[in-house]
Order: structure tokens, then sequence, then C-alpha cells
């Protein structure tokens, strides 16, 4: 919920590219193709600033990917390393420091090993939920990404 919130539509961001990728080749296949009529009529300034201006956006859009995908790294690589386990120890520690912590004393009374016990099973298994909670973080990118190539080919006509 918060790396949605946080984070921007790489899908689109992607179909951005391509489409830019695309203009691009585009104005490099026009220039093979007309070439002889540039060549007559001295059309190479203009074509040569066409394919600049081309070069320019497509460089400054993948720019901009790119610092929003290393600073999204950045934050998804906090959020799955500490915020899932800082998740997890509070939720561990609920028992003990809670508010019903002395229900969870009175049925171990003074046993320090069964608390402990507890204490090292459930960490051990909220460790490897942070785990699986990261590698979903990680696949929802890629599913984003992977959305922006099948929106490029749903418009296709």
């Amino acid at each position: 919920m918060v790396i949605k919130t946080v984070s921007p539509s790489f899908g689109r961001l992607v179909a951005i590219e391509q489409k830019l990728e695309g203009e691009y080749r585009a104005l490099h296949t026009e220039l093979l193709s007309h070439s002889e009529e540039i060549a007559f009529y001295r059309g190479t300034d203009w074509e040569r600033k066409q394919i600049d201006n081309g070069y320019n956006r497509l460089h400054n859009h993948m720019s901009f990917v790119l610092k929003k995908r290393f600073f999204m790294g950045i934050f998804d690589s906090m959020l799955v390393k500490y915020g899932a386990t800082m998740v997890g120890y509070t939720v561990i520690g609920l028992p003990v420091f809670g508010p019903k912590s002395k229900e969870y004393l009175a049925k171990y009374g003074d046993d320090k090993a069964k608390i402990t016990k507890d204490y090292v099973r459930n960490s051990n298994l909220l460790i490897n939920l942070a785990k699986a909670i990261g590698r979903l973080v990680v696949s929802y990118k890629e599913v984003q990404g992977l959305a922006g190539y099948t929106s490029l080919i749903y418009e296709m006509e």
C-alpha cells in the first residue's frame, strides 16, 4: 500500500520510453529513406536538429526514469529490510509488552526458557514473512514494467 502510493507508474513510464525510442528510430529511417532529397535540398541542418531533438527527448526521459528507479530502489530496500523487520519485532513483542501481557506471563509463569523458545520461534516465522513480503515488493515493480510493455502492444493496430 505504501509502495503503491509512493512509487510512480513505472508501467506508464516504460510505455513513454518505448514510444520515444520508436520515434527516434523513425527519424533515422526517414533520414535513410530520403537521404538523396535531403542532400539535394541541403536539409542536413534541419534533419540534424530533428534527430538531435528526438535523441534529447529520449535521453531526458530515460534519465528521469533512472533517477526514479534509483530512489525507489533505495526506498524499497529500506522498507523491505527494516520496515518489515520492525513491524515483525513489534508484533513479536506484543505478548510480553502489550495490553494482554499479564495473561501471557501468567500462562508461562516465570519460566524464561518457554518465553525465550516462544520468542525465537515467532521471530523466525516473522523474519521469513518479512523476506517474502520483500520478494512481493520486488515482483510488484517487475509487473509494473511488464504492464507498460503490454499496454504498448495493446495500443498497436
